[in-house]
């Protein structure tokens, strides 16, 4: 009965079950595996949130907690000098390395793609060995981990849980490549974002609250900032860990590469930055309560130690699944990443041409790399140094040279070789001399960047980007201090700056000022008979606040009846006004009463109101500026402000101000920010239309002008047609300048017919059929010629119909807009081949030719360089190709060609 008991024991129960559902969704995802860009990217078909949450699941690995866990239990909070390093490096990625993720890769599917394109074959195979090398430490590394809390939690065998729970993460990560590794990152992002949560809540109670947590007597030495003795070891590593470094790891590149566009991209990225500042407190709070709770035990016990002496059973079950899913989104990724370097990046491709074969040498690839890193697992190797050696060679092949690519450096083969024989060199002279420092793989990374940048400059003479000139030897740049002068002056607050930062603004955003005012007016009368009494020690000040607060609001809705000279002034008044009636008033009536509840609860609102009002910019500006002039208007009319030092009242007020602004960001903002979009597209929209329709309406008016003078002429008995020959040559003009209108008229509505068309969101047509693509074709070319007296040299050879299943209205659109751009590009006389190969239609023109710059966003919506065009149509043709299954593609050489490829499913 007992050992029945204990094989039925719930929490082995739970875990076990856990195991089971990730096996099986694992596997369910991975069925419909067609291609090899479904087995590593998706075939990007994830949308923000399913990404966001498979990143996030990805980079929260045993290291974010475990081991960030462990510094704060051994060091002390001056660990959060490195820790805060991450999301800072992060936020760096999203801002200034995501929206370099464009159209140059699509079609890539691993990170040594991307070195492929910047540095040549060569640099690809090398990353794609050092890739390779560190996804398969980081592997070992989380296997070993796997197994050993598996072993210890559930009492079996060490060998047992790492052949029982790594055989299931390569079975999975195998058969279904990156969408069963997504899917099963979503499922373990779902456990572990409650578990972390629960276990911090449960130690927290445990020890009695926040304020005990950080209020043990016997941690003054884990107070320590400045005077800790790691402090400049910890600065060193902040220095070097804020450069957004950390993205370029195989498994999170392979994310970036699944990403629909950068802005999705960016999106994702912003996420996880701001998710990772909550994740580090929680981290603190839990290192913080074992110390007071377990204060003797192993540092890296302290996650383990609190689930298994403070957690109930069952509750124990979940918290052991989410450690176990910790570590398994990781040890999948990395996996995964292996797979897929070794297949794609290091082995030859001569030996397997086919998708097929491909296909399955990526599997073959995934399921030996899962065997090694079960093998070293087993071991017991000593890979810790093995893992820092790769890693430094990964910041090198892979980091450096990516950075200054996506930076748009004017980059070459010889910087990144540089580079790396630089970083190589370094480290085996340290390791030769035997010097053991925090600092030595800093100054390794740090001399390989020397390198690279050292090479870079000595080619191009100077710091070049992409598209910039080398300069001239003999000529020096000049700095004048007057321009100095005059760009920092821009950045002042003078009156003048805030006068027209303010206007535009308020152009930009409006201001609800009407809305305000009434919401005010009532806001500072209503609460007088709704708050609980008090005795305030300068009641009167309160009321001259509110009472010029109203005065202020009856300003805004005066508006209107204002003097035209005064009108000029009002988006300083508004601004103005927002200040003083929200963070203003607010912080002055906090210190006056002490932080009471009530004033906490218009401190949130005020913060949420503010929020609704502006911009995100204006919002930090007006908030910091409101709370200094309070907290200067206290000091210099009441006396001195004497704020809370009590922790819950501290504790309370950061909450409410963090989370009300959170709100604000996630939910006021999004949707303001989307409406400005769309304005924006409409504006451009409307100067599309505008300028596309002015030359038939143009040539309307002009035909109209003649047959009005035609008729003039008719009816004028002085100027009556005489001769048989000028009534002929009357009539004749006349049909003429009737064909004239006629075909200004099919021009201007069908230009107006496919603008509509290119701004549509999705493709939703309601002619699918099967068509043939030279019927498509041939009909193309009738409809163009009706509005278009000359079509260039055309040479069409299609041997071989495409016969495709999709809808013909939409591909006759596609080719009309082909013909159009190669017309309007190449003139006229352009010629033009089209051809088909492979289920491909190929179309290419010998006009200008497109730039290296322009030609990886030639189909983002609305970039355009011409005065001429919206930049609205290959962007949906793009569209178009992908919803029946397919892909379109550019090719071009700036004044040789231009060759777009139609690929049909």
């Amino acid at each position: 009965m007992e050992s029945i008991i204990k094989f039925f024991d719930p929490d082995k129960a739970i875990v076990l079950a856990f195991l089971i559902i990730t096996l099986i969704v694992g596997i369910i995802a991975g069925r419909d595996i067609k291609n090899i860009k479904d087995y590593t990217i998706a075939n990007k078909s994830y949308s923000t949130p399913v990404l966001a949450l498979t990143l996030l699941a990805t980079m929260i690995g045993g290291g974010t907690t475990t081991g960030d866990t462990a510094q704060f239990f051994q060091d002390g909070l001056v660990y959060l000098i490195p820790s805060l390093a991450i999301p800072i490096a992060i936020f760096l990625a999203a801002k200034y390395i995501a929206p370099k993720f464009d159209n140059r890769f699509d079609g890539m599917i691993s990170v040594s793609d991307i070195i492929k394109y910047f540095y040549g074959v060569k640099a690809e195979v090398f990353s794609g060995l050092v890739g390779y090398a560190v996804c398969l430490g980081v592997l070992g590394v989380q296997f070993t981990a796997l197994g050993s809390l598996m072993a210890s939690f559930l009492s079996i065998n060490y060998s047992t849980a790492i052949y029982t729970a790594c055989s299931l993460i390569v079975c999975y990560s195998t058969f279904g490549g990156i969408k069963s590794v997504t899917m099963t990152d979503v499922l373990q992002f779902a456990i572990l974002i409650v578990v972390i949560p629960l276990v911090a809540s449960v130690a927290i109670t445990e020890v009695g609250g926040l304020a005990k947590v950080f209020s043990n007597p016997n941690l003054t030495y884990h107070f320590h900032i400045l005077s800790h003795p790691k402090f400049d070891e910890y600065i060193a590593l902040f220095l070097f860990m804020v450069i957004p470094l950390v993205i370029f790891q195989p498994h999170l590149i392979q994310r970036y590469l699944m990403a629909q566009n950068h802005n999705q991209l960016s999106r994702i990225t912003y996420i996880y930055s701001f998710l990772s500042f909550a994740l580090i407190f929680i981290v603190v709070c839990m290192a913080f309560s074992a110390l007071k709770l377990f204060p003797n035990i192993e540092p890296k016990a302290v996650i383990p130690t609190i689930i298994d002496n403070l957690l109930p059973p069952f509750m124990k079950g979940v918290a052991i699944s989410g450690m176990i899913a910790v570590i398994m989104s990781t040890a999948d990724s990395s996996l995964n990443s292996a797979g897929i370097l070794i297949a794609h990046n290091v082995f030859p491709e001569k030996y397997f041409n086919t998708e097929i074969g491909k296909l399955n040498l990526m599997k073959v690839s995934t399921l030996i790399t899962g065997a090694l890193g079960i093998f070293i697992s087993l071991q017991n190797y000593n890979i810790v140094s093995l893992l820092v050696i790769t890693s430094l060679l990964l910041v090198s092949s892979i980091g450096i040279p990516l950075l200054f690519g996506l930076l748009k450096f004017k980059v070459s083969k010889e910087s990144f070789w540089v580079c790396n024989l630089v970083s190589i060199m370094s480290f085996l002279v340290t390791e030769a001399i035997g010097l053991q420092d925090f600092s030595i793989p800093i100054i390794i990374a740090l001399l390989g960047f020397i390198g690279f940048i050292s090479t870079h400059i000595i080619q191009n003479r100077c710091i070049a980007f992409v598209g910039s000139k080398v300069p001239d030897k003999k000529k020096n740049i000049k700095f004048n201090n007057m321009q100095l002068v005059k760009i920092i002056s821009k950045y002042l607050p003078t009156p003048k700056n805030i006068y027209q930062y303010s206007n535009d603004k308020v152009k930009r955003y409006g201001a609800n000022y009407l809305m305000f005012g009434i919401f005010c007016c009532i806001n500072y009368v209503v609460p007088y008979f709704m708050w609980t009494y008090q005795e305030p020690t300068h009641y009167l000040i309160m009321l001259e606040l509110r009472i010029f607060a109203g005065m202020l609001c009856v300003g805004l809705l005066m508006k209107d009846y204002w003097p035209e000279k005064l009108k000029h002034y009002f988006p300083l008044y508004w601004h103005f006004t927002l200040m003083y009636c929200l963070p203003f008033v607010t912080t002055v009536m906090l210190i006056i009463l002490e932080a009471h509840y009530e004033w906490l609860i218009n401190l949130t609102l005020s913060i949420m109101l503010l929020t609704m009002l502006v911009d995100w910019l204006s919002f930090i500006l007006i908030s910091l500026a409101g709370m200094l002039f309070g907290f200067l208007f206290y000091e210099l009319v009441i006396g001195d402000a004497i704020l809370p030092a009590d922790f819950e009242t501290i504790y309370l007020s950061i909450y409410v101000c963090l989370f009300a602004s959170l709100i604000g960001i996630l939910f006021a903002r999004p949707k303001e920010l989307n409406s400005e979009e769309k304005l924006e597209a409409m504006q451009l929209f409307g100067g599309a239309i505008a300028h596309e329709v002015k030359t038939p309406l143009a040539t309307i008016n002009m035909g109209a002008q003649y047959i009005s003078l035609l008729a003039q002429k008719v009816m004028d008995k002085k100027q009556a047609i005489s001769s048989i020959a000028e009534k002929d040559n009357a009539l004749k003009a006349l049909q003429e300048t009737c064909i004239l209108l006629k075909k200004a008229s099919i021009e201007g509505i069908s230009t107006v017919d496919r603008l509509l068309t290119s701004l549509k969101a999705m493709v939703i047509a309601q002619d699918k059929d099967e068509y043939s693509i030279k019927e498509c074709l041939e009909e193309t070319i009738k409809d163009f010629m009706v509005s278009t007296e000359s079509l260039g040299k055309v040479n069409i050879n299609i041997e071989n119909d495409i016969i495709f299943y999709g809808s013909k209205h939409y591909i006759k659109h596609v080719l009309y807009n082909l013909f159009s751009n190669a017309l309007k590009h190449g003139g006229s006389n352009v010629e033009i081949d089209i051809w088909s190969e492979d289920h491909k239609l190929y179309f290419k023109d010998y006009g200008k030719g497109i730039s290296k710059e322009d030609l990886p966003h030639i189909f983002e919506r609305f970039y355009t360089k011409s005065s001429k065009g919206t930049g609205i149509g290959l962007s949906f043709c793009k569209m178009v190709m992908e919803e029946m299954g397919g892909a379109l593609e550019c090719r071009s050489e700036l004044g040789k060609y231009t060759e777009f490829i139609l690929k049909f499913a």
